[in-house]
């Protein structure tokens, strides 16, 4: 029986936040990988982001699989990570993965009069987080246009919670929501645009927040219910403040209070990162052309109470229901090097020169 996985409460200073009572949820993830190519796929590898990073207001935990992943790591952001490896799967088949959690989730208030002090900016998160080379291409990070927005809108010696307010307020009053749901792409397209939908306000949240030195980190996750009833795929910010922590803020949800705050229990944090949910890799035969097409989705089911603790088996596996495009690649297998080829060429001759020799002398005796 696998080890139980936590993502729990993050360490800190109780008197930091506030928390409602909990709201508790039963999570199922499916992931369904097909080879729906015409050739065989080899040596298959699929990294399944198993749970995020710990939060103050979301706890998640693993309480069944319907397969053991062979390891499990942590990426850059934090997150856990399944390892699963099939030799080959032929053409038109499948396997599929199955999990379930369960999620203790609160609404939160952070108490900003605790933050203190300058950044540990030795320190790894703070290095990670400010780094102009994560997510370039998503949240620009140090581009012209952020620099000039940045300073436009704090002065040169505001600190970090003041920098990080005046941006939020400044999304909100600026950027509209798409409701055709088609993303602008990326910071400075919304900038542009001044048009985008929950991705493209939590991207330019975070250019500018790392822009101007403060540690931010995308969110992706779900939102059980939208104020209308509604459930759906959701993405917001955490940022980190001196002494305080990790702070969550919604942009998209901004008119409605939250920065440093998410004042509902319906933010359930399943990965962080400008990463997939799901990576798979392949080999193939030079010449063919196999193809690893991936499902998954999940659904999420409020419970009455805190649920009984979980015994920990192999689960059923179910139909995949939604299709999402995630990242993956194939690559043709390692040719065999010219001295393997050689060595097994002189093999062959000298086994049909040693089995000449003995046939010819053979018969003369």
């Amino acid at each position: 029986m696998a080890a139980t996985l936590v993502a729990a409460p993050a360490a800190g200073p109780g008197a930091a936040v506030i928390r409602s009572a909990p709201a508790y949820y039963a999570v199922t993830k499916t992931v369904t990988l097909t080879n729906t190519g015409n050739q065989t796929a080899y040596h298959v590898d699929a990294q399944v982001t198993l749970l995020p990073p710990a939060t103050r207001y979301a706890s998640l935990q693993l309480t069944g699989e319907s397969v053991v992943p062979a390891s499990v790591s942590r990426d850059t952001y934090g997150n856990t990570i399944g390892h699963f490896a099939w030799a080959q799967l032929d053409p038109g088949q499948s396997v599929t993965l199955t999990f379930t959690y369960t999620a203790e989730v609160w609404a939160i208030h952070y108490r900003l009069d605790a933050v203190q002090g300058p950044y540990e900016t030795t320190g790894a998160s703070y290095r990670t987080y400010t780094d102009p080379r994560l997510e370039a291409d998503a949240v620009d990070t140090g581009a012209p246009a952020l620099v000039a927005l940045d300073r436009s809108l704090a002065p040169a010696d505001a600190g970090p919670l003041d920098r990080a307010q005046a941006y939020f307020d400044w999304i909100v009053g600026h950027i509209r929501y798409n409701y055709s749901l088609v993303p602008a792409g990326s910071a400075l397209a919304v900038l542009k645009t001044r048009l985008g939908i929950c991705t493209d306000f939590a991207e330019l949240f975070t250019g500018m927040l790392r822009t101007a030195h403060i540690p931010a980190r995308l969110v992706d996750g779900y939102v059980v219910n939208n104020g209308a009833g509604e459930g759906g795929f959701h993405q917001w910010v955490e940022f980190e403040l001196p002494r305080l922590g990790w702070v969550a803020a919604d942009p998209t949800w901004g008119v409605d209070g939250y920065f440093a705050a998410l004042p509902d229990d319906w933010h359930i944090p399943l990965y962080v990162g400008g990463r997939p949910d799901v990576n798979v890799t392949w080999q193939y035969v030079p010449g063919t052309a196999p193809y690893i097409h991936i499902q998954y989705h999940y659904t999420f089911k409020t419970l009455a109470a805190a649920p009984a603790p979980a015994r920990r088996a192999a689960l059923p596996v179910l139909a995949p229901a939604k299709s999402t495009a995630v990242r993956q690649h194939g690559r043709a297998l390692p040719a065999t090097p010219w001295w393997a080829v050689g060595r097994a060429w002189l093999a062959a001759l000298w086994h049909w020169i040693t089995g000449t020799l003995v046939t010819i002398f053979g018969r003369l005796a």
